[in-house]
């Protein structure tokens, strides 16, 4: 059964809709206003579908075990990406069975007994809530031994409640779908002698090819001269060039080699080794190219990193705006903020006014062209798979004072800082990244995502970390057998 709709492969940009199915399940023995309940939430789903980015797939409502087979059976030929099970009544297990496993990603939904139409006086008119809540305590017995996570919901569809949870959801499912779609080139390998990021994701539906830098530099040197500087006119419009224009007819002719083997070969990411080679092979610094590819939502890694790759690839299906890789690059303890740093590899998206201006490497005197800019102030969430994809780690903020002092590169100062959703500090996520021997990489996405990315992980089957206090003696990590 495919569960998943094709994407535009720009990334992990979703442009087609999501498909939620919804199913209710009735029992006529309560004596509640049920079709007018199921005819308010179904008005209101697809009120919010309009907005929120996604169809609803309607199926009949079940009242018994064996309409809810027949359910159940049409939702797996169905085609959605996600199932919505409304306890418009109260239900038993024999009815609720064949629907919690008809589909892998499953939301129960209970209604409020006011949906119900008769107030809190009376009979009890519909028992949702009793029945969401049985449901919810007989996932594990062995009769349904629903092995992924189940998401319930509890309100009316136009509840503030209801709308905050489904469009987490709903953001969790993009990100799920951009990295089950994953097809990442890695060009060059990694940068020599960075084994820390030498990992490559242990994940059933993420494809990894590979590219050697002489093959790229081939392509590079194919790309007509006429088509790079007129790419190189065109970009040298959108931002100030302070850099020689040969440098930027170079970069652009990189990127237009990325993009054609991103595009021939349907990749929606990219690691590459950007250096040391580039700058001699190809006369220019490909970092300022690397941001480009982020314009084009195609995800790209520097030094070859592809679980940064894929990290970034599943935060921009979740944000669906363009994503970072920074390096955690100082500490101000006098405002508890980190400077998160990088040589000038970000999207145009996140550069604060007056924006960025494109010049010459940091280190590299003289060999552009890289984006120097600050980050756009305002909410961000850092996020990377570890261990394959076994594990994860979430860290949100926000970035802020773009006028405080930095080095030239992409760069911003990160604060108010959770870990997992926990209030942290910075010596305490510095503690914690060392201590925890991570990756020197670190993808971001603006806005507050960790719930989004919390709900990702549970239906990846990822586990987060979970912070620990920062401590002054020495730290020793669990050893996995």
């Amino acid at each position: 059964m495919n569960n998943q709709p094709p994407t535009d492969r720009k990334g992990g940009i979703i442009i087609d809709t999501l498909r939620l199915g919804f199913v209710s399940v009735v029992r006529p023995l309560f004596k509640g206003d049920t079709e007018q309940a199921i005819h308010k939430s179904l008005t209101g789903l697809n009120t919010l579908a309009t907005d929120m980015g996604f169809e609803v797939v309607e199926f009949a409502p079940a009242s018994d075990a064996n309409s809810a087979k027949d359910a159940a059976e049409k939702i797996q030929h169905a085609n959605v990406d996600f199932l919505l099970i409304q306890h418009t009544t109260f239900a038993t297990g024999d009815l609720l069975e064949p629907l919690l496993t008809a589909h892998p990603r499953v939301g129960v939904w209970a209604l409020p007994e006011t949906a119900g139409e008769r107030g809190h006086t009376g009979p009890l008119p519909l028992n949702a809530l009793c029945g969401l809540n049985m449901t919810l305590s007989f996932l594990d017995h062995p009769n349904v031994n629903k092995r992924e996570p189940v998401k319930w919901f509890y309100g009316d569809v136009d509840s503030a409640v209801f709308k905050e949870r489904l469009g987490i959801t709903l953001a969790a499912l993009r990100g799920l779908i951009a990295t089950r779609n994953a097809r990442i080139l890695q060009i060059g390998g990694t940068a020599p002698n960075f084994w820390g990021i030498e990992e490559h994701p242990d994940l059933v539906h993420v494809h990894v090819d590979t590219m050697t830098l002489e093959d790229i530099f081939t392509k590079i040197a194919t790309v007509p001269d006429e088509a790079g500087r007129e790419r190189a006119h065109a970009w040298a419009q959108q931002e100030p060039l302070e850099a020689p224009f040969e440098h930027l007819v170079q970069a652009a002719r990189v990127e237009l080699a990325l993009q054609d083997v991103a595009h021939a070969g349907d990749y929606t990411a990219l690691a590459l080794r950007c250096w040391p080679e580039f700058a001699d092979a190809c006369g220019a610094m490909v970092c300022g190219s690397v941001g480009r590819m982020g314009d084009h939502h195609v995800p790209t890694a520097c030094e070859g990193d592809v679980m940064g790759a894929l990290s970034m690839l599943a935060l921009q299906g979740i944000s669906q705006q363009p994503t970072i890789l920074m390096d955690l690059s100082d500490y101000d303890a006098t405002d508890d903020s980190l400077l998160f740093w990088h040589c000038g590899n970000a999207p145009i998206y996140w550069a604060a006014q007056p924006g960025s201006r494109l010049t010459t490497h940091f280190n590299r005197d003289g060999v552009g062209v890289v984006r120097d800019m600050v980050l756009r102030p305002g909410d961000a969430t850092g996020f990377r798979l570890l261990n394959g994809g076994k594990d994860a780690v979430i860290v949100s903020g926000k970035f802020d004072q773009p006028e405080k002092a930095s080095f030239d590169g992409v760069r911003g100062w990160f604060f108010d800082m959770h870990w997992n959703g926990q209030k942290t500090d910075g010596q305490a996520v510095i503690a914690n990244i060392l201590d925890r021997r991570l990756p020197h990489h670190l993808a971001f996405g603006t806005g507050q995502l960790t719930a989004s990315l919390q709900e990702y992980c549970a239906w990846l089957g990822a586990g987060v970390l979970e912070p620990h206090p920062y401590q002054t003696s020495l730290y020793t990590p669990q050893v996995q057998p």
